[in-house]
């Protein structure tokens, strides 16, 4: 394979027409409806900005173990539709998965400049929800989703970052309201330090200066205590309550658990500071289920109905406080911000165990069955 740069506008592609991949015909269980495919096509052309990537690691989302299934469909495939600017709906199979990755620039569109990246750079990455995915041996992305990787990670490293850091900068800046700018002194709880997102929500916070209460099971205590935060509380104990209380008032609660919107009233939101615009917020946003279950229109009504019904049953609104949904999005900030701490070693990220790629199905039923201590990581061994 030749190192020659190309865009999608020159014709020059220096990479094989086939590739192997793990894909989907069908929305069901990963492991019914997967097959590795030797024969699947690869990536035809590169837009200007976008980087062809040789995957070395990948890892295994749990929104991956839904999309098989069918989760986000109609959003995702209106996303689709509205990026190739087409009145029709995408083919949507067959559909390769996987967010987030590392490996090595292979080409580069005609925009990407030798400032950015140079071919046979080793990157980390991420890929959209709405794109095909990187469970395959190439991937091509926009070069605002991917940074050098940090001499000191390794692929399987550094293909854990992204997906799981990203869901958790945009809720703590998006959603949350802070930054590195404001967030020091700021007091926040996060709720399940222990997960994927409590883990990068913990080290972020903390590099920010930020005051951070987190709460985890007895069994991920001592996990949790390398990251940082000033106070853990063992949820399991009978005094838990007592212990949020007695650490609040809390400028912002990031629920990385999936709190019972039940409970968020009763429980969490008397703990954030009156009128100050403390927030609480949740990863358990109901979008893409509700337009799934409801269709477009129905499903955004139902959208709006079920971000203010919490707002005001938990009494939030009338404390100048509010309960707010946080997502994913492929943030250029953030992923430069994420892969500078990185480099800088003040955040990583904890893998509970690695897969041959071969074995991608045992890799699915590891994130499906849940319990996880880190991420699960399908490594790619092609010499």
């Amino acid at each position: 394979m030749t190192k020659t740069d190309v865009s999608a506008a020159d014709g020059g592609r220096p990479w094989p027409e086939r590739m192997t991949a793990w894909q989907i015909d069908t929305y069901a269980p990963f492991e019914d409806s997967a097959t590795l495919n030797d024969k699947a096509e690869s990536p035809a052309s590169l837009g200007p900005k976008d980087v062809l990537v040789r995957v070395r690691a990948s890892s295994v989302n749990p929104i991956d173990v839904l999309m098989a299934e069918g989760y986000g469909q109609v959003l995702l495939s209106r996303v689709r539709q509205a990026k190739k600017k087409s009145f029709f709906r995408t083919v949507e199979f067959p559909l390769t998965l996987g967010r987030d990755f590392a490996g090595e620039v292979v080409a580069k569109g005609a925009e990407v400049g030798s400032e950015h990246l140079n071919i046979g750079d080793a990157i980390l990455g991420v890929v959209a929800p709405y794109q095909h995915g990187c469970h395959a041996q190439f991937v091509t992305v926009p070069i605002t989703q991917v940074a050098k990787k940090p001499d000191h990670m390794s692929y399987e490293e550094a293909a854990c970052l992204l997906y799981t850091g990203l869901t958790t900068w945009c809720a703590l800046t998006s959603a949350g309201g802070l930054n590195s700018s404001n967030a020091a002194d700021k007091n926040v709880l996060v709720i399940g330090g222990s997960g994927g997102v409590g883990n990068s929500a913990i080290q972020i916070l903390k590099s920010w200066g930020a005051k951070v209460t987190t709460t985890c099971s007895t069994n991920a205590i001592n996990l949790v205590k390398g990251l940082g935060p000033d106070n853990i509380i063992d949820y399991t104990t009978a005094d838990a309550q007592k212990q949020l209380e007695q650490f609040g008032k809390y400028d912002l609660i990031l629920d990385a658990a999936g709190i019972p919107y039940g409970d968020i009233g009763g429980s969490y939101t008397p703990l954030l500071k009156p009128w100050s615009w403390a927030k609480f917020v949740t990863l358990r946003s109901p979008v893409l289920h509700n337009t799934d279950a409801y269709g477009m229109v129905f499903g955004m009504l139902k959208n709006a109905f079920d971000l203010v019904a919490p707002n005001v049953c938990s009494g939030a609104v009338f404390k100048g406080s509010t309960i707010r949904w946080g997502f994913f999005m492929p943030a250029e900030q953030g992923v430069e911000e994420l892969a500078r701490l990185s480099a800088e070693k003040k955040i990583t990220v904890p893998i509970d165990s690695v897969y041959e790629f071969a074995d991608m199905k045992e890799a699915f039923g590891k994130v499906k069955a849940g319990h996880l201590r880190g991420k699960v990581v399908v490594k790619f061994d092609e010499k």
